[in-house]
């Protein structure tokens, strides 16, 4: 998008007044920002429980374009995860998956959920992503969301999970990602309840998380609640502390707060249920460590959620795009 285009436009002046180009131009802020994005209206029941009403049209390629975010996830959800390709060949000239591949095309780097919302998916999506990594250079790996999924109580109180695909399974998805001839990564999600045993709601994992994690290219690190996020150095900590040495952190921001309750609304609004957006002074925080953790380099990446809210009126989503017209553009120095 506007990185590639700048850089592009750089070389191109360079050769045509004989001046000697840098091989690549210095990597900004604005390179290492990612779209988490789910199909258009995908999570109006969210919204909708909120007070936002009338749904979300804008797609995941239309986000990223407006918020000038040049990487996207693309996250399936059962309600409207795209058909298996092969089912749609014999009729159609294009797949639904083939047609979403061809909307990120201007993108610089995009992820294809394996595992979706949920925790849903696995093995079975990977013919299609092989398929579709051998078709477009820009899709880079893929994401496994809720990675720890169906908690269920123990006899003494605690939560446990399990995994959304074994470790053998993983060793079966690298074998496949590896066919398409080029590095492919694996990036999944981790949330501070996984991890923190301190955590009031920390869900272990059986088998543990542990085995997992050394599969991993990217932890993409997330805070499920806004008021939590008072503890991003203690957890990022953590974190740090029992990831792989080879594995990289990204960091999630969120733009709304799923779990949240806005306390006027629900005296105002009969019908309210439950979320809100993250409030502002804890966007600035996220993003002011976020950014701080990218250029010290403790972190690889940051990645936004979501889609939705930015055609709905929810005053997040403006804010983080007036942040990335300010710091987007800052050279990395690490």
């Amino acid at each position: 998008m506007v990185g590639r285009m700048t850089r592009t436009l750089i070389i191109s002046l360079a050769l045509v007044i004989g001046v000697a180009a840098p091989l690549s131009a210095a990597e900004t802020v604005r390179d290492h920002l990612w779209l988490f994005g789910v199909p258009a209206d995908g999570p109006r029941l969210y919204y909708e429980a909120a007070g936002y009403r009338g749904g979300s049209r804008i797609t995941p390629a239309e986000a990223a374009f407006w918020l000038d975010v040049p990487n996207l996830m693309f996250i399936t959800q059962d309600w409207n995860r795209p058909p298996q390709m092969a089912r749609e060949t014999a009729w159609k000239a294009k797949t639904t998956k083939e047609q979403y591949a061809i909307s990120f095309e201007p993108l610089e780097r995009v992820l294809w959920a394996a595992v979706g919302s949920s925790g849903r998916g696995g093995l079975a999506e990977l013919p299609d992503i092989v398929a579709l990594a051998r078709q477009h250079p820009n899709l880079a790996g893929v994401y496994l969301d809720d990675f720890v999924t169906r908690a269920r109580r123990r006899p003494d109180g605690g939560w446990v999970g399990v995994p959304a695909m074994s470790v053998a399974d993983l060793q079966a998805m690298r074998q496949q990602l590896d066919s398409v001839g080029r590095p492919l990564e694996v990036w999944t999600t981790i949330y501070s309840r996984e991890f923190d045993p301190k955590h009031p709601d920390f869900h272990d994992c059986e088998p543990p998380l542990a085995e997992s994690l050394e599969h991993f290219d990217v932890l993409v690190f997330w805070t499920w609640k806004s008021d939590e996020l008072v503890d991003l150095e203690k957890n990022l900590a953590l974190l740090e502390a029992i990831k792989p040495k080879r594995c990289r952190i990204a960091l999630g921001i969120y733009l709304w707060d799923y779990a949240g309750i806005d306390e006027e609304k629900k005296k105002s609004d009969p019908t309210y249920q439950m979320g809100k957006p993250v409030p502002l002074d804890l966007m600035e925080h996220q993003c002011r460590l976020g950014l701080k953790w990218l250029q010290e380099g403790r972190v690889s990446d940051l990645v936004i959620l979501g889609v939705a809210t930015i055609d709905q009126g929810v005053p997040t989503a403006p804010w983080m795009r007036d942040w990335i017209r300010e710091h987007g553009g800052k050279v990395l120095n690490r």
